[in-house]
């Protein structure tokens, strides 16, 4: 199966359904992680363009521990406008060089305007892509590809109808988010944040809703074509 994850920030990935995409690796599925934004604005002293550089380093440093490919779109953060035509077609090329089986992406609902922009873009993007006569530099993905959306930041206003057990994962989820140090130290001095506590105080949350030690809760996006009666989630 292929498998496009899509997330805002080079980060966002690891952080909310990381040992999903573990788990999708290790059973030989093709996982293709892609960071919208360059994440270049997520720092108090580092510069923008080198800040930009080291955060693609980390994101192919994590995708690396799980064997997964990764995409930059190349974004700046905060710039990421849901409505914008031109961006909604770029989209719609990257669906069509992946040709996912299923999408992965944020809910409509997170705390981050990159987040429910990017959510909103891949949805209507994944329409598109299907269309012959909507031109891109792809050939059109002959199917619409269910999304599921992934969880929010500390789980807050998402109610997740399906659940992966990713206890024998969970380390691997960790080692992956460790890459971006940047990160952790950004949203320790910005936020008082320690996303690596937080990430498994979710996962044991998430996990104690379904029965297990550690897991990550997704909802499917409800809307004609996106929807499958097969179980996609590993």
């Amino acid at each position: 199966m292929r498998v496009l994850a899509v997330g805002a920030h080079p980060d966002d990935l690891e952080i909310t359904c990381g040992g999903t995409l573990a788990k999708y690796t290790r059973r030989g599925d093709h996982v293709v992680m892609c960071h919208v934004t360059k994440g270049d604005k997520g720092h108090f002293h580092i510069p923008s363009e080198e800040l930009a550089e080291i955060r693609e380093n980390e994101a192919r440093a994590a995708a690396r521990i799980i064997g997964a490919e990764t995409i930059s779109m190349g974004f700046l953060d905060g710039e990421v406008p849901a409505g914008d035509l031109g961006i909604m077609m770029k989209f719609v090329d990257v669906i069509r060089q992946v040709r996912p089986d299923v999408i992965v992406t944020h809910a409509p609902s997170d705390y981050h305007s990159d987040h429910t922009a990017v959510s909103k873009l891949v949805v209507d993007a994944s329409f598109h892509a299907s269309v012959p006569y909507v031109r891109t530099q792809h050939e059109f993905h002959a199917k619409v590809a269910p999304i599921y959306h992934m969880d929010t930041y500390a789980g807050l206003g998402f109610s997740p109808c399906e659940f992966v057990d990713i206890t024998e994962t969970l380390e691997i989820k960790k080692e992956m988010l460790s890459q971006h140090q940047s990160q952790l130290v950004w949203l320790k001095e910005h936020d008082d944040y320690d996303m690596l506590d937080s990430l498994e105080t979710v996962a044991k949350y998430r996990g104690t809703q379904c029965g297990v030690r550690y897991a990550e809760g997704f909802a499917p996006c409800l809307l004609a074509l996106r929807v499958s009666p097969a179980r996609l989630l590993p």
